[in-house]
């Protein structure tokens, strides 16, 4: 059974996924585990808890990909590594087609990368990283991987600020969580917009046309358009998600 996935957005542009069930879930032994330790207001507007994430089958295939980490980490290991030592991710490919300059890319390992042709794996389509042994489980992943381009969007900022990290592991901090207070203008990161034009607007630049771009673009600013659904763009009443939980922070200091 084959551990990661892939979905027909990032199936053109070679990445594949691994995901955990987003925010918190009760397992069928009945333990219930956070897997977004520091969400914040995006929990009341996370995609990963609406649409297909719903189905029976993919929430009980997410629930068995965390069961395996949580009491089977070393067997969880060893068959991700054994998936990834397969030909859809060791084989020679052309070089990468990519929406912007090679000379655009963050640096060179990133250039030397997309002339691979080798895939990307995004780390959390859903869920976080929420604790710190298994993110060192994911470093040890990716050095044991070298050719290969691990990413994440992740709320979890002082955890991953502090870690050391293989050059082939790429990571960006995502807004609406209860750490956005860490994130600073030279740090990558990525903020949900009601719309292209406010995102363009607040000078970030836009990863739609392939989410590599959130680890590939020399900005730090990266643009996500919000999910065209229709109550949640109601709350986001034309605020980005930085600004939803810099108001709920307001809102809970005043509280205290």
């Amino acid at each position: 059974m084959s551990l990661l996935t892939q979905n027909s957005e990032l199936r053109p542009h070679l990445i594949w996924n691994w995901t955990i069930p987003a925010l918190s879930v009760k397992l069928d032994d009945g333990r219930r585990i956070n897997t977004c330790p520091s969400a914040g207001v995006c929990a009341q507007y996370c995609y990963a808890r609406n649409g297909t994430y719903r189905f029976s089958n993919v929430l009980a295939a997410h629930k068995r990909n965390l069961m395996l980490v949580l009491d089977h980490t070393d067997q969880w290991r060893q068959q991700l590594n054994a998936e990834l030592s397969s030909a859809r991710f060791t084989k020679q490919r052309p070089s990468r087609q990519l929406p912007i300059d090679r000379g655009q890319l963050a640096d060179d390992w990133l250039r030397q990368w997309a002339d691979s042709g080798f895939p990307a794996i995004r780390i959390h389509d859903s869920g976080d990283f929420f604790a710190d042994w298994y993110l060192q489980e994911w470093l040890r992943i990716a050095e044991m991987n070298p050719s290969l381009l691990f990413y994440a969007y992740t709320k979890e900022i002082a955890m991953l600020s502090s870690a050391v990290l293989p050059a082939n592991f790429r990571w960006l901090a995502s807004t609406g969580g209860t750490q956005d207070h860490l994130i600073h203008n030279g740090m990558r990161h990525a903020d949900v917009f009601p719309n292209n034009d406010a995102m363009v607007a607040a000078g970030y630049e836009s990863q739609e046309a392939t989410d590599l771009l959130c680890v590939l673009l020399p900005t730090n600013r990266i643009g996500i358009e919000a999910n065209k659904i229709k109550h949640f763009n109601k709350k986001m009443a034309g605020r980005r998600f930085s600004e939803m939980q810099n108001q709920l922070h307001s809102q809970q200091e005043k509280k205290q």
